[in-house]
């Protein structure tokens, strides 16, 4: 992962939100980021328990569709919930089928936590309906919590006179294997990004076919967490599409030539009529 989306990210989101509180020093801020491997992939096997009391696997839990990771405090008071609800109205407005799709995946930083908390969270983030249904506010103990982020790069600090923690704004995009394919900041998602994301990360399982027309154009840029426009592509894809047009205006131009002397050959060699003798 490009530092400067991590140095953005972390920017953003302080949910110890007193900065000269002397229970996070400036040292201990420093080292807040993400700094995600290329060929990061979630620990599967990882046992979570959901909202309502239910436990299942991260696998089972993701239930192998493109998904939409956010770690979260839920106890936070501060900006968790605004980044979950960023995060669940884009996705809620990006076209995509809740469930079919992608799912949401909330997991909790605090072991702490209960959850009741979890579930309250949900209640004030994630608006009824579809949503609700395919969001999963989890809960793993201190292990559980530390293998993911780990695994994810995820580095956080914890305020124990707040007991809140100061973490990167991230919104994780994961392929229907487990694997992240993009990471947004969670304060700036919206509805178009997310959904070029998911048909990205579903490598052609979901989106329509302009969606992938638009991916062959556009290209995520990590530094601002966005797909933009890139000449490169659009000219490879321009160029491309002028090749086929002009490959098959060059195969019915011949094939119609072809026709023309097939027509031509007929006419000259076609056989004599015998001439019946008259009589004056």
């Amino acid at each position: 992962m490009a530092r400067p989306l991590a140095i953005a990210i972390v920017a953003v989101l302080l949910c110890a939100a007193a900065p000269t509180r002397a229970s996070i020093v400036q040292r201990e801020l420093g080292q807040v980021g993400l700094t995600l491997r290329p060929d990061a992939a979630l620990p599967l096997d990882l046992a979570l328990q959901a909202e309502d009391g239910t436990s299942d696997l991260l696998q089972s839990w993701l239930g192998r569709k493109a998904a939409v990771l956010v770690l979260a405090d839920y106890t936070c008071k501060t900006l968790c919930g605004p980044v979950i609800s960023i995060v669940s109205d884009a996705l809620a407005h990006s076209g995509l089928r809740p469930g079919k799709d992608f799912r949401l995946i909330v997991i909790g930083l605090d072991p702490k936590d209960t959850a009741a908390d979890a579930a309250n969270m949900k209640r004030a983030q994630v608006d009824a309906g579809d949503m609700t249904a395919v969001s999963h506010f989890l809960l793993g103990n201190a292990a559980t919590v530390a293998e993911l982020t780990r695994a994810l790069g995820f580095s956080s600090a914890y305020d124990s006179d707040r007991d809140q923690f100061a973490h990167p704004a991230a919104a994780f995009v994961i392929t229907p294997d487990g694997r992240v394919a993009r990471v947004l900041p969670g304060l700036a998602v919206d509805p178009a990004t997310i959904r070029l994301a998911i048909i990205d990360a579903s490598k052609g399982a979901v989106g329509t076919l302009t969606d992938h027309i638009q991916l062959l154009c556009y290209g995520y840029d990590p530094a601002s967490g966005t797909y933009t426009l890139a000449i490169g592509r659009l000219l490879a894809a321009t160029g491309g599409a002028t090749i086929a047009a002009l490959s098959l205006l060059i195969g019915l131009l011949l094939q119609r030539e072809r026709a023309a002397r097939k027509s031509e050959t007929t006419v000259h060699h076609w056989p004599a009529q015998p001439r019946t003798p008259t009589t004056d």
